[in-house]
């Protein structure tokens, strides 16, 4: 995934040395944006990734680009595919997203680091900073419509954090650092704990 990322990227950075199918060459903006639409409804969506490029290489105006800008989003995001799913997305943003878009676009990007989170007890850098976007994004977005699934979202992180520092305070103490107390937590009452697959429970404290 992150391999398709970067090639994706730079395609998008350089399409100038972008190299094209030869079957995809000299077709139509609408023809392209037919075959990406057909891509994705039969899921080969690296099959639409490299035409998407094809599009921006050969049609860079292309009408088309914004749709299949989101087209490719949603696409990724049903496939859990969250970085590519959250690079069309921010490719969408900085390109055609109105006033009234940014909102959504930057609860989705939320959104995305939540559901990409899929390890409970570990890396607690990425839930700090899940934490840290959704502050900003309530002292930004304060009248937004998605604040209650930012608050969520917010909550759900804050949780989460709490029961991670209750993990390292336990480990901390049991080896006699003094560290420990800088991760004494009080977790709520009727709490539960993130959830951990059994296979993955070896792996853990």
């Amino acid at each position: 995934m992150r391999k398709t990322l970067l090639i994706l990227s730079f395609g998008l950075l350089f399409l100038g040395c972008t190299s094209k199918n030869k079957t995809e060459k000299n077709l139509t903006a609408n023809a392209i944006h037919s075959k990406i639409y057909k891509a994705i409804n039969t899921n080969y969506l690296d099959e639409a990734d490299n035409l998407f490029l094809t599009l921006e290489a050969e049609h860079p105006g292309s009408i088309y680009i914004k749709t299949d800008l989101m087209s490719l989003y949603l696409a990724h995001l049903k496939n859990e595919d969250y970085e590519l799913a959250k690079f069309y997305l921010d490719q969408y943003e900085k390109r055609f997203a109105s006033l009234e878009e940014i909102p959504w676009c930057e609860y989705q990007k939320i959104k995305i680091d939540f559901l990409s989170y899929q390890n409970a007890y570990t890396n607690q850098g990425k839930v700090l900073k899940i934490i840290n976007k959704c502050k900003e994004y309530k002292t930004k977005f304060p009248n937004s419509r998605y604040l209650y699934e930012v608050n969520t979202i917010y909550l759900k992180a804050l949780l989460t954090n709490k029961y991670l520092d209750d993990k390292i305070y336990k480990l901390y103490k049991n080896e006699g650092k003094k560290a420990a107390l800088e991760y004494k937590t009080n977790i709520p009452k009727n709490s539960k704990p993130p959830k951990v697959p059994w296979y993955k429970k070896i792996f853990y404290w």
